[in-house]
């Protein structure tokens, strides 16, 4: 009888639980549609703010990703040089010897491999299969454990076997299909042009699924490291390999870096006490897979990575504008309550209790919240392609149901933060004091209402710093003379098909340019602006042997210098190309000031030592001595460079690129000409070819990237920031409409009305701006420092924002207050 009963009231509980929730949302649908003005600048601020927040969220989410499909046990060892405790140079690269050494003496070493690029090797390598031959750069030389470790899937072959004997390879699903179609390629052989090493067969032995866009390498071939034909377990010197280890589980990074400086005296000793004599050390570092992508940034990286720091600026601007966004719904919830308070006395003398009111105005926020949520859903799938075209945003980024809790918390917290002051603050008025007038000033907490505008435009004014200042920034460094001349450049990478007539054929091709009539020179280079020198040797003047700097090579050939415009500050180029010339060398200014020249006319005629290596010097006459130029981006500092005659120096592994300065008038035809020469002189070789503007503008690419999403977001918080500053005049001027009608019996002209209304919010503003700057300066200040070359924080670019930020609060403010002090002052009496 009594669980009967039990279940009868719980039923009713029930029930009337569902009519309450009914009767809120039919009330809110009804508050909605009948103010409408309202309903609409509250949805579309949270609309734009979910729409943004998201946007940034999946890019976030896609940025720390990375690798997190591998093994949570895998480093990457990398080098760092220390003089007299300044970290003075840091490689993703380490030496061959490390990775066995670190297998066999650390136990808890599971395993480790080495990784090779075929840049310290070859030049722009090409494959062939039957008909089809193609230039390929994404080629690694690799231990056997490597497929294995680095998770790949394998298609076909074994992951254990197919790199364990010499002259295999694997390549991926992409590749596979570009050379052997539908056929089975395991067991099939590819030749492998290698420059002037000449060619060899590969063995295809396996074929693994196309590695995911959110890893930190990416492989086309990969080759087993027997074939290189090297024994290199005992190199301690060579640099340019890559070390990964997988550490045992529960293992972590630190207790294997400890172990190392023991690993080190035991192999190395001799070489780390004489360094340290000279108050230099090394240290191997462990780097976890999966923050290579975010956290690291040295020399040598496999591919170019992300910025955590790009990553935190754009979580700030989500947090930013999802704030602005509740707190101007909050703004509005308290301007709209002032023209409720009829309806909620009414609510709360006839019974309701403050429970019921409160659920009444969350009800409110939920809607207005998730139609908000609802129109964000569908921007987003429109706009996403247009940002992905727009700013860049990489392919994979899409908004899927994994993606649904994010807007499920967004339309939570939002439901609370916006709706629940609003709701305890209104919901504990006095029905009395309702009825007889507005809400009372005194009771809207003014206070927290000016706190919250001078939050929205601190924080917008920090954005519109920013903004001024990645725009000039990137300006700066698009526009930045680099020391060398590189429009109409066009350059095509090398012929790797070479037999021992290639310096006859190239001369041959050489002469053979002269006659193109859209040709007015051309060059050789083994590096050209724009691409990481990798190939560096150290160096010592004659009459200080002990004291030698590390410098970066760049062969060339005499026109070079000519073809780019390049200054000289002393000295001269090369006159020309023969062998009179083939222990000349030309340095940079930069190398000239470390080899201890304070003039540059000093380094002329004296011998440098080229340290080939541990056993072979050999002396150099200095030229000339050019200017600095930028062979990077700005955020690189140039460093010392070494030039010397390319055609006199056996060095495989040193790019090959042939330079063209195209004349304006017709570059298809002039690209056309250069073309059918190629394939006159050079038939096995593709011919690929790029500007080279293009080229050394590529890597700005996340850094237009990130500035084009900081402007379109930043420009969404200022929009979203003046709905909020509209909504608090919306407010105030409701507050004071009979006291607007008052004075314009009394006299007062629009003009003084309006500047009366809006002088106390727009000194909000510029006490907002006067918060905002020294945030926005070291913010700032610690993104530009990322460039060895940038724009002085200028106090301009303060005033610009603050007097940006002032207009936009103006003319907000001045709508506003316009329509009140143009209203009928009767009307304005007779407002309650």
């Amino acid at each position: 009888m009594f669980c009967n009963w039990h279940n009868i009231e719980v039923r009713k509980v029930i029930l009337n639980s569902r009519a309450m929730i009914s009767t809120f949302i039919k009330l809110s649908l009804r508050k909605i549609w009948h103010d409408r003005s309202f309903s609409a600048l509250s949805i579309t601020g949270l609309s734009l703010a979910t729409v943004s927040c998201t946007i940034i969220f999946l890019y976030v989410t896609y940025e720390r990703s990375f690798d997190n499909f591998r093994s949570k046990n895998v480093y990457r060892v990398s080098y760092h040089g220390f003089q007299n405790n300044v970290e003075t140079e840091g490689a993703a690269q380490s030496i061959p010897a490390l990775a066995p050494a670190l297998k066999q003496d650390i136990p808890v070493v599971k395993n480790a491999v080495r990784l090779a690029h075929t840049g310290p090797f070859m030049s722009d390598p090409v494959m062939e299969y039957g008909e089809k031959k193609f230039r390929e750069g994404k080629i690694y030389y690799a231990d056997d454990g490597f497929l294995s470790m680095f998770s790949y899937k394998m298609i076909s072959g074994s992951v254990e076997k197919a790199l364990s004997m010499p002259d295999q390879v694997a390549v991926s699903k992409t590749v596979a299909e570009k050379y052997f179609g539908k056929s089975d390629p395991i067991g099939k052989a590819l030749t492998f042009y290698r420059g002037e090493i000449g060619a060899k067969q590969l063995i295809v032995t396996g074929v693994f699924e196309d590695v995911p866009m959110n890893s930190h390498l990416h492989t086309d071939f990969v080759i087993s490291f027997t074939s290189l034909g090297m024994n290199l377990d005992n190199d301690w010197d060579w640099g340019n390999f890559y070390t990964y280890i997988e550490v045992q589980p529960g293992i972590d990074g630190v207790a294997v870096e400890s172990q190392i400086p023991t690993l080190l005296n035991k192999y190395i000793g001799k070489y780390i006490a004489e360094s340290a004599k000279a108050g230099y050390r090394i240290e191997f570092l462990l780097k976890p897979i999966q923050s290579i992508h975010l956290e690291s940034k040295l020399w040598g990286e496999l591919e170019v990575n992300g910025d955590l720091r790009t990553v935190n600026f754009l979580n700030t601007i989500a947090i930013f504008i999802l704030l602005i966004a509740w707190i101007n719904y909050l703004n509005f919830s308290i301007a709209r309550s002032a023209e409720n308070s009829k309806e909620i006395s009414i609510r709360k003398i006839n019974g309701s209790s403050r429970g019921q009111l409160i659920g009444q105005l969350l009800t409110d926020s939920a809607i207005i919240n998730f139609f908000a949520v609802c129109i964000s859903i569908a921007i987003i799938q429109v706009s996403l392609p247009v940002l992905k075209n727009m700013v860049g945003l990489p392919g994979a980024i899409a908004l899927g149901w994994k993606n649904g809790l994010v807007l499920i918390m967004i339309f939570l917290v939002g439901t609370l933060c916006s709706g629940l002051y609003p709701a305890l603050f209104i919901s504990r008025l006095n029905p009395v004091a309702l009825l007889k007038s507005k809400v009372p000033r005194s009771a809207m907490s003014l206070t927290l209402n000016k706190a919250l505008i001078v939050f929205q435009f601190t924080a917008t004014v920090i954005l519109v710093i920013g903004t001024i200042t990645v725009f000039l920034q990137l300006r700066f460094m698009r526009n930045k003379e680099l020391g060398l001349d590189i429009e109409q450049t066009l350059i095509v990478k090398g012929p790797s098909v070479k037999d021992s007539t290639y310096q006859t054929t190239l001369s041959f091709f050489t002469n053979e340019t002269k006659k193109l009539s859209g040709i007015s020179s051309f060059a050789l280079a083994s590096s050209i602006p724009g691409q990481e020198l990798h190939w560096g040797r150290s160096y010592s003047r004659k009459d200080d042997p002990q004291n030698s700097i590390g410098a970066s090579i760049i062969a060339i050939d005499e026109n070079f210098f000519n073809l780019f415009d390049a200054r000289f500050i002393a000295g001269r180029n090369y006159p020309d190309g023969t062998s009179g010339w083939q222990d000349a060398i030309i340095i940079n200014e930069t190398a000239a000031k470390q080899l201890g020249y304070t003039d540059a006319s000093h380094a002329l005629d004296q011998i440098i030592l080229w340290n080939e290596n541990d056993n072979q010097t050999i002396p150099k006459r200095v030229i000339g001595v050019v200017n600095d130029f930028n062979q990077q981006s700005l955020r690189k500092q140039v460093g010392p460079i070494v030039f010397t005659l390319r055609k006199y120096i056996y060095a495989p592994w040193a790019g090959e690129f042939y330079v063209f300065k195209i004349k304006p008038s017709d570059l298809r035809a002039s690209i056309g000409e250069i073309e059918h020469l190629w394939k006159d002189v050079y038939p096995q070789n593709p011919f690929d070819y790029f500007f080279l503007d293009e080229y050394f503008d590529a890597q700005y690419k996340n850094d237009d990237q990130f500035g084009k999403a900081f402007t379109i977001f930043s420009g969404l918080a200022i929009f979203i920031s003046s709905l909020g500053l509209f909504g608090l005049t919306a407010y105030m001027t409701a507050m004071r409409t009979k006291e607007i009608g008052v004075r314009k019996v009394l006299g007062s002209s629009a003009f003084q009305l309006v500047r009366l209304l809006s002088a106390h919010y727009l000194m909000l503003v510029w006490i907002a701006f006067g918060i905002a700057c020294p945030i926005a300066m070291y913010i700032m200040n610690t993104w530009l420092s990322q460039f060895a070359y940038h724009i002085p924080l200028s106090i301009w670019i303060f005033i610009g924002a603050g007097t940006f930020c002032f207009i936009v609060a103006m003319l907000t403010v001045g709508v506003k207050s316009w329509q009140s002090a143009t209203m009928d002052p009767a009307k304005a009496l007779k407002y309650e």
